[in-house]
């Protein structure tokens, strides 16, 4: 029985696309979300979306972090929460590049102010 190499390696190149277009499809990603009990979050005038993100990027297995810094800017009135996303194109770029860059999407809202009794809301 003789066997030529283009029948034995076509179900493999098969198996290998289906495989990789499974991973794709399948991907998950993990969102961690810290808030407060009983929060009220508000949408600031300069926001274009509910929450204000951005990508942050560590470098060198986290010894050197872009931006060192994230200010989140409410108008003196407190972050209402947090959303940290960690998706598999996240997860992809730190394992190739060998924990040299990590790069991670974070999310917030700002708090509402409090309201007064009688349903005023204070101007800062």
């Amino acid at each position: 029985m003789s066997y030529k190499m283009g029948m034995i390696k076509k179900p493999r190149i098969v198996g290998l696309v289906l495989c990789i277009t499974s991973f794709i499809f399948l991907t998950g990603c993990a969102s961690f979300h810290i808030t407060i009990p009983d929060s009220d979050p508000i949408r600031l005038a300069h926001q274009k979306d509910i929450y204000v993100e951005k990508n942050m990027h560590a470098f060198l297995w986290g010894l050197m972090l872009d931006p060192q810094l994230f200010s989140a800017e409410c108008e003196g009135q407190g972050i209402n929460d947090v959303v940290i996303d960690h998706n598999l194109a996240h997860s992809f770029a730190g394992v190739i590049s060998l924990g040299l860059w990590m790069p991670t999407k974070v999310r917030f809202r700002c708090k509402a102010p409090p309201v007064r009794p009688g349903g005023v809301i204070p101007t800062p």
